[in-house]
């Protein structure tokens, strides 16, 4: 049979405090504190990749910002490129039409100038063919003259 005995049970319950005391000052606490330690750890590893994300965040949104501006102004540099393209299109159109212009007159002066000359060789050639004509006129009419004076 069992034997109960009062100063057994006193001696377990004494051995048991003791054990929770032993247990409590060298297990419990120091793995208390390693699992504090690691959630310590862990909190500074997630706000550490919430501030990274943020800034990260923020280095995108002030690249989308640049962005933008870049292509604002890249949209500015080609329509100032259209613009200036269409000026220089237009100062060739009217300096091609003032060459153009330039060229008409010469060339009116230069047709005015040959037919001038023209004129002048012409009227010095039928002057030579009126002399030629005279003369041959007068030859005839010398020749007619002393034909009849035979």
């Amino acid at each position: 049979m069992l034997n109960i005995d009062p100063w057994n049970m006193v001696m377990i319950v004494i051995n048991l405090l003791v054990l929770y005391a032993i247990f409590r000052k060298f297990l419990y606490k120091p793995v208390m504190n390693v699992i504090h330690q690691r959630e310590e750890l862990i909190q500074g590893q997630f706000d550490s990749a919430k501030k990274t994300q943020d800034d990260a965040l923020a280095l995108k949104a002030d690249y989308e910002q640049k962005l933008d501006q870049a292509n604002v102004k890249a949209d500015q540099i080609i329509l100032a490129a259209r613009d200036q393209a269409k000026e220089e299109h237009e100062n060739a159109i009217l300096e091609t039409q003032a060459k153009t212009d330039r060229m008409i007159e010469k060339a009116k002066a230069d047709i005015e100038k040959e037919q001038k000359q023209a004129q002048q060789e012409v009227q010095g050639e039928i002057a030579k063919l009126a002399l030629i004509a005279a003369r041959k006129i007068i030859e005839t009419g010398e020749a007619h003259d002393a034909e009849g004076s035979k």
